[in-house]
């Protein structure tokens, strides 16, 4: 980390530049799909591989004594330096604007995120396996700490417009082409269903979308697959899984 401290006027900007640990790989290949919270689809896992000058073995002894951990990160895949005062959370429908840092919008003035996951601990490679993700593939990790439930966990919080988990709205199906497509994939991608499954039933369409009447065609890109799905009613209808 390198810290600078600039005078300007009577104002002072303080700067710093970190590096990454490393980066973590995971089946979330553009931003439209990923969970809006950690745990929120506990199927969802990656695998942090380490800078070459960290050492895993060392770096995380001890670390399987605790269950969960906070993972920060840096939002890459935003434009930088692109960032708002005020955003429309889809919590509120996308319709009203609330302040940005009232939100985990990951559009902020310095593009940091924060996680809670499960750890899987190192795996053969010695990169490290963390469940219930919300993270673009190849995102820049900073920094990895242990979650402590009796300081971190805080039993009368209040949430504001996020008081209460999301509802599932909508049920999956799946096409006879879909379904022949996923039991062929099944023993290369045993959780490639499950996954699926969950990020369509949690509805990853912008919110003013679920008002409306809409028959469009929609995409998510998962592992190396391009998965094609409509909305019918309440369903969400798998229509082909194609090789990206």
């Amino acid at each position: 980390m390198t810290y600078s401290n600039n005078n300007v006027g009577e104002k002072s900007i303080n700067t710093f530049e970190f590096r990454s640990i490393g980066v973590i790989s995971t089946p979330f290949k553009q931003k439209f799909g990923i969970p809006r919270q950690s745990q929120a689809i506990s199927v969802a896992t990656g695998t942090i591989q380490f800078s070459p000058d960290i050492n895993p073995t060392n770096a995380c002894r001890g670390l399987d004594a605790f269950s969960h951990l906070w993972i920060s990160f840096i939002f890459h895949g935003n434009r930088q330096g692109i960032w708002k005062d005020t955003v429309r959370p889809p919590r509120l429908g996308g319709n009203e604007k609330v302040g940005v840092f009232a939100t985990r919008s990951t559009f902020r003035p310095n593009p940091i995120g924060l996680s809670v996951v499960k750890n899987g601990g190192l795996n053969e490679h010695n990169n490290l396996v963390v469940e219930g993700i919300d993270l673009l593939d190849q995102t820049p990790i900073i920094d990895i700490k242990p979650y402590v439930h009796y300081a971190d966990s805080v039993n009368h919080a209040i949430s504001g417009f996020a008081e209460f988990a999301p509802k599932q709205k909508m049920h999956v199906e799946y096409s006879k082409l879909a379904s022949l497509q996923l039991n062929t994939l099944a023993s290369a991608y045993p959780e490639l269903q499950a996954l699926l499954n969950n990020i369509l039933e949690q509805d990853p369409r912008p919110a003013y979308k679920s008002a409306t009447k809409d028959d469009k065609i929609y995409s998510v890109l998962l592992h190396n697959f391009d998965i094609k799905w409509q909305v019918r009613d309440t369903i969400n209808y798998v229509l082909d899984i194609e090789i990206h």
